[in-house]
């Protein structure tokens, strides 16, 4: 059975690859594509060829139309075919993914568990109910024991939308309250998806080696194009 480490990163290089497949362009879940020959009159040329054709969702699912099916042109099938390819990926990726952190909680919670059974005692004393005049009339607060912190690191990227390539990445590593480092962004204009998602898997794996971190946090800290830090960014906002 694979540890908790082993877990989170495989997690971790999912969710990069991921999220690198959704910048790498259009894609549609659930839905596939349909083809109709000429009809009627038509040559045979024209039967035996492909021209027209449709995109139809599957069962719960609507197209950005807002209905079951859209035509499509013939020179946009071959799009629209990779964008279904796509789909596929993207839904297989993040099923992968949804595994693995249900695998991680099961872990976190047999972990939990473990440490409740060890830590409970049987208590073979009766308990004695105070008396009415000693029931404490208010909720007592007290300060919780101090929790030691682990490094944490935090994966930061410019750009306007969640949709839209990375224009910048950068990582902060915090030890509870306090950012103890903070990396430098690395501008990611005209790189493919590809090579963005090896960046964050480098920059992962070197924080690993710093500070012994295993993942980058599940929120992704995410700052627009024109607060870009970088001295010669072409797109900062004092420009």
């Amino acid at each position: 059975m694979l540890s908790h480490s082993n877990l989170a990163q495989r997690s971790t290089a999912l969710e990069a690859e991921l999220a690198a497949l959704k910048e790498a362009g259009d894609y549609l879940i659930g839905v596939r594509i349909e083809r109709s020959p000429a009809g009627g009159s038509a040559s045979k040329a024209a039967k035996e060829e492909c021209k027209y054709a449709r995109l139809r969702a599957g069962r719960g699912k609507l197209l950005p139309n807002g209905k079951k099916s859209l035509y499509i042109p013939v020179a946009q099938i071959a799009h629209y075919e990779a964008a279904c390819d796509r789909g596929k990926q993207v839904q297989q990726l993040e099923r992968q993914i949804e595994c693995l952190k249900t695998q991680i909680w099961k872990l976190e919670q047999s972990q939990y568990r473990h440490w409740g059974d060890k830590s409970r005692k049987p208590r073979r004393h009766r308990k004695l109910a105070l008396p009415v005049a000693h029931q404490p009339s208010a909720i007592i607060e007290f300060e919780p024991p101090l929790l030691a912190s682990a490094p944490a690191a935090i994966l930061v990227l410019y750009r306007q939308a969640d949709d839209t390539p990375v224009h910048a990445v950068a990582a902060e590593v915090w030890q509870g309250e306090q950012k103890i480092i903070e990396v430098k962004p690395v501008h990611c204009m005209g790189m493919r998806a590809d090579r963005v998602a090896d960046y964050i898997k480098t920059l992962l794996s070197d924080l690993h080696q710093r500070f012994a971190v295993t993942r980058f946090e599940d929120v992704i800290k995410e700052m627009p194009v024109r607060q870009c830090p970088i001295p010669s960014c072409p797109l900062k906002n004092d420009r």
